[in-house]
Formats: structure tokens, C-alpha cells, sequence
């Protein structure tokens, strides 16, 4: 496996990056069922929608009511709606998110170095935010589209509105080229254990 510096000397600093309905989180599943420590740039995004927030505010005096629920919180298929529908919608929707979420992953990461941990980190928009410097390695969990298509289909999400939010990406093929090294996610979840198995197997010792 290629590695982007030394780390025989300190944990492991991980990105793991995708495109969508490529699986970055069942890997991320099984590489905490292996032991892994990991932080989830969606699940932060999450957290910063969460009502009362500083996010929140601001979201809600850009985007309007409409997409406020009953309850007050926002309704995020109304937010995913607007901006994969404007290009400019995303942006400042990003402009909100982004420094929130950057400042939550540096801050973890910088937890993890001082407890001597392995460090792993999922964020989707990797290459296209500017992170992938200054990681030990960055892994793209890949997948044919049609599969990722498939996949996108059982969770309810129409074909028009996956492709729109595949464009919204860099092509999957230049995060393939970008990368230190590709899990392809093809196959069965057996098939997909192995390579996580035998990626996490090239950590370097920890003490």
C-alpha cells in the first residue's frame, strides 16, 4: 500500500474518501469493528444542523422556512433538494458547513495524535475542499455506477437526483487517479471485509 510519508514513528492519519453510494460507510463499519478510531464528516455535518446552532441560524435566514420543519428542525431533504438543484445554493450552503465541519476533523485529529491512536477520517468532498494534504495515506472506496446507482435506489434515492449529486463530485475516476489506494466495492460485503482486513493490516505498530 502506498503511504504519503514515513509513520513507523506515530499513528496512522487516514483519509477515507468515495464517491457516493460507493460504500465509504460500511467500510468505515468494519474498520471500527477491527478497532479503528473514526470520525465521519457526515455525521459532523449532522451535528451542525442540529437546531440552536450557529449553522442552523444562518441556514435558516439563507434558505427561508421552507425548509424548517413543523418541530422547528430543518428538514434536510428540502435542503438536499435546493442545493443540488443550484449550484450557487450549494455553495453557500457549503460556505455555512464547511469551516464548522474542517474545525471539528483538525481538532479530533489533533485528540487522537496526543492519545497515540490511528487515526481514521471519512470525508466524502476530500479532493474537492482542498483536505487530501498532509495524510499518511488517502483511500478512495470505489464502485462500478451502476452499482453505486443500485445502491442509491435502495435507499430511496431516484436516479435523476443521484446523478445530480454525483456531478456535484469530482468524477470518481480522478479521486481513483488522486488516491494512495482504491478499495473497490463491487462484490459482496465478505469480498469487502477482506480488503478492509488487509489495509488495516499495513497500520504501522502503535505504542
Amino acid at each position: 500500500m502506498m503511504k504519503r510519508s514515513e509513520t513507523s514513528h506515530r499513528p496512522w492519519r487516514v483519509a477515507l474518501t468515495g464517491g457516493i453510494g460507493c460504500g465509504k460507510t460500511e467500510v468505515a463499519r468494519q474498520l471500527l469493528t477491527l478497532g479503528a478510531v473514526v470520525w465521519d464528516a457526515d455525521e459532523s455535518v449532522h451535528r451542525q444542523l442540529r437546531r440552536g446552532t450557529a449553522a442552523y441560524r444562518r441556514i435558516v435566514r439563507a434558505f427561508g422556512p421552507g425548509v424548517v420543519r413543523a418541530g422547528g428542525g430543518l428538514c434536510r431533504a428540502a435542503l438536499a433538494k435546493a442545493v443540488f438543484a443550484d449550484a450557487r445554493q450549494r455553495l453557500a450552503l457549503e460556505k455555512i458547513l464547511h469551516p464548522a465541519v474542517i474545525r471539528e476533523m483538525r481538532a479530533w485529529l489533533v485528540a487522537q495524535r496526543r492519545k497515540q491512536r490511528s487515526a481514521i477520517a471519512v470525508v466524502p468532498l476530500l479532493f474537492e475542499v482542498g483536505l487530501d494534504r498532509g495524510w499518511d495515506a488517502v483511500v478512495c472506496v470505489a464502485a462500478d455506477e451502476a452499482v453505486a446507482l443500485r445502491r442509491l435506489r435502495r435507499r430511496g434515492v431516484e436516479e435523476a437526483d443521484a446523478r445530480r449529486r454525483m456531478a456535484a463530485q469530482w468524477p470518481l475516476a480522478r479521486k481513483v487517479r488522486a488516491a494512495d489506494s482504491v478499495i473497490w466495492n463491487n462484490g459482496t460485503r465478505r469480498q469487502l471485509a477482506a480488503q478492509v482486513k488487509k489495509f488495516w493490516a499495513c497500520r504501522p505498530e502503535e505504542n
